[in-house]
């Protein structure tokens, strides 16, 4: 489901990953260690709050991943255990990545990319710059794989660097041409 926010731009999305890296120390490195930054939001952001929740968690079926707001302005993400184990005991790229999307949601939201309510769409399109999962998924992106770090690299280079998804890997490289 998707929800239109305020616009924002690939390089505004740039600054805000330049930012996350800086957080969490890894400024200099291509790996971002998902798990030690999922451990620490709480800590860094505590209006958002984490959980790994069973894999048959009955609100979320065939989702691994979820952020749920509350009137407080405050943010609770929950991931699957099987997602959780398969980035923390294989670094798998596509786990990694459901974790990376559902933090990128919540740094988003703290600085004011909030979904509005509004579903009805002019012609029904929802243009990327305004969409919140097209946001959280380029965010994602741009934390997982340094723009700068990585520009001119080959697909097989980021994945192996980056330790991502050879599908993130080959549109990360799309991003260049």
């Amino acid at each position: 489901m998707d929800y239109r926010t305020k616009p924002t731009s690939r390089a505004e999305l740039r600054t805000i990953a330049t930012f996350m890296r800086k957080i969490f120390k890894c400024e200099n490195e291509y790996y971002f260690d998902v798990i030690k930054a999922f451990e620490f939001f709480p800590i860094l952001f505590p209006m958002v709050t984490t959980e790994i929740v069973p894999d048959d968690e009955p609100d979320m079926n065939d989702i691994p991943a979820t952020i749920i707001p509350n009137m407080k302005g405050n943010y609770h993400i929950k991931i699957k255990e099987y997602v959780y184990d398969g980035a923390f005991l294989k670094k798998t790229g596509g786990y990694r990545s459901h974790i990376m999307h559902e933090m990128a949601h919540a740094i988003l939201f703290l600085f004011g990319f909030d979904p509005h309510l509004d579903r009805t769409y002019k012609n029904n399109e929802l243009l990327p710059y305004e969409s919140i999962e097209w946001q959280a998924k380029a965010l994602t992106g741009e934390v997982l794989m340094p723009y700068e770090s990585t520009k001119g690299m080959t697909a097989e280079q980021i994945q192996k660097l980056c330790k991502v998804s050879k599908a993130s890997a080959e549109a990360r490289v799309k991003l260049d041409e």
